[in-house]
């Protein structure tokens, strides 16, 4: 697999495309949630909520680089989120937490994956041990 390049992963619902997401922040977890279309321009009574537990670190950035990402639209999928299986970002966070804990996988197991979420022109990355995809019914 290539370094740092981000695959697509379809998602099961059609995040609108043009719109913002909401990002909460509590303790460990991440949750981003998002309006869904039913049909094109057509919003549904639902919105679409992405949760990564266990977060250890995240970035925010607009007017992203995306040559190393694949858009949503070449794998033919309404929406998708990203996965970087081999992270440059994530290898650099090791590295840094290994020079001051050398004993913290001791502590510390699992796997940290890096993902990308897309909010129209910005993009979250987020590295996290689990993500859960759901949707819930707008109040």
């Amino acid at each position: 697999m290539k370094k740092d390049y981000a695959y697509a992963i379809e998602l099961p619902y059609w995040q609108a495309p043009n719109d913002y997401v909401h990002i909460e922040s509590i303790g460990d977890s991440l949750i981003i949630s998002f309006p869904l279309w039913r049909a094109s321009t057509k919003y549904s009574r639902f919105k679409g909520v992405v949760e990564f537990t266990e977060v250890w670190a995240t970035r925010y950035e607009r007017n992203k680089d995306r040559r190393y990402y694949t858009p949503c639209g070449e794998n033919d999928f309404a929406s998708c989120y990203w996965v970087v299986p081999v992270s440059s970002w994530l290898e650099k966070l090791e590295n840094e937490r290994t020079e001051h804990f050398t004993d913290w996988k001791l502590y510390d197991s699992g796997t940290y994956t890096h993902y990308i979420v897309q909010s129209h022109d910005f993009y979250i990355e987020i590295i996290a041990k689990k993500i859960t995809i759901s949707r819930k019914l707008k109040k």
